[in-house]
């Protein structure tokens, strides 16, 4: 089967929309055509590939696993041609290109800004795009092209063998309260004191919030209902600032609110030493551009130097 003989540009469009609406119906609004016209390229890549990748019902539209698959990689197919095109332009008008980076709400500020900033003096006209979110969405939009690397902490591992995680640093999570805050002043804390008072904190697929309850659940025995949660941060410091909650964070996250505002502590809390390795991303079977092996070097630096 020669794939590169056969299927087009139209084809993996067909296919990639398909497969997110669901829909011959709504797949003919997205791509601008009639119904009978997906329906006719449809049976004309079927009959191309020999196989079914779509099961039809009255009732149900959806891929087969042969589909599900070819629209995973005409999604990574479409996304690099967006890509191209992007740096083609930018290239034209003078630009050295851009980088789409995903990222995790726990990442360290500081060395974000840094690598950034060593980036950009290397390559003046770089432009970098972050897009935030929970760290396993962030695994799909980077398998699917969406994103070129990505910071996150995550064992990317298990997501595939095409997916490579170069370590940056190691990582604690600190608890924070206002420095008004009953427990402020004291010189040492347990977590079975901390479940005593009411928390801030992230959404449950993250892995602070994680932490926090698992800590707490062996700690005390139980688990004070969530008061407020939520994953913006100025947000939950804002909480923190009335003097009645507490929220946990990374521990360079944690320390860089601190230095910024004096309304912020970190709590000495025993056995509060769980650490994971915060990584850079990438998929293995893309070769890397001059501008992520610059902007990968100078997160390697920062993370060493601050």
């Amino acid at each position: 089967m020669h794939f590169k003989q056969r299927l087009t540009i139209k084809h993996l469009r067909l296919i990639s929309v398909l497969a997110q609406e669901l829909s011959i119906a709504r797949c003919a609004t997205t791509l601008y055509t009639s119904q009978s016209a997906v329906s006719r390229t449809l049976a004309e890549i079927e009959t191309l590939l020999g196989a079914k990748l779509f099961e039809r019902t009255t009732r149900q539209f959806r891929p087969t696993p042969l589909g599900q698959n070819l629209a995973r990689h005409a999604e990574q197919v479409l996304s690099q041609l967006d890509k191209a095109e992007a740096e083609f332009n930018a290239i034209a008008s003078g630009d050295l290109g851009s980088l789409n980076v995903g990222i995790i709400g726990a990442f360290s500020p500081r060395i974000l800004a840094k690598a950034t900033n060593q980036a950009r003096a290397v390559a003046p006209k770089l432009a970098v795009h972050f897009h935030s979110n929970f760290a396993d969405a962030l695994i799909v939009d980077l398998m699917r092209g969406r994103c070129d690397l990505l910071l996150t902490h995550l064992d990317v591992r298990q997501f595939g063998e095409d997916l490579i995680a170069e370590p940056l640093y190691e990582e604690h999570i600190s608890v924070l309260s206002a420095a008004n805050h009953p427990l402020a002043r004291r010189k040492r804390l347990s977590w079975k004191e901390l479940s005593n008072y009411p928390w801030v904190v992230t959404p449950v697929q993250t892995s602070t919030r994680r932490t926090v309850e698992r800590n707490l659940r062996i700690s005390a025995g139980q688990l004070n209902p969530v008061v407020v949660e939520t994953m913006e941060l100025h947000y939950v410091i804002e909480f923190l600032k009335s003097g009645k909650y507490l929220t946990a964070m990374s521990s360079r996250l944690a320390k860089w609110f601190e230095q910024s505002t004096r309304d912020i502590k970190t709590l000495p809390v025993d056995g509060n030493d769980t650490s994971t390795t915060v990584c850079v991303a990438r998929l293995a079977s893309r070769k890397l551009s001059e501008l992520e092996k610059i902007f990968i070097d100078n997160l390697k630096s920062a993370a060493r130097s601050t």
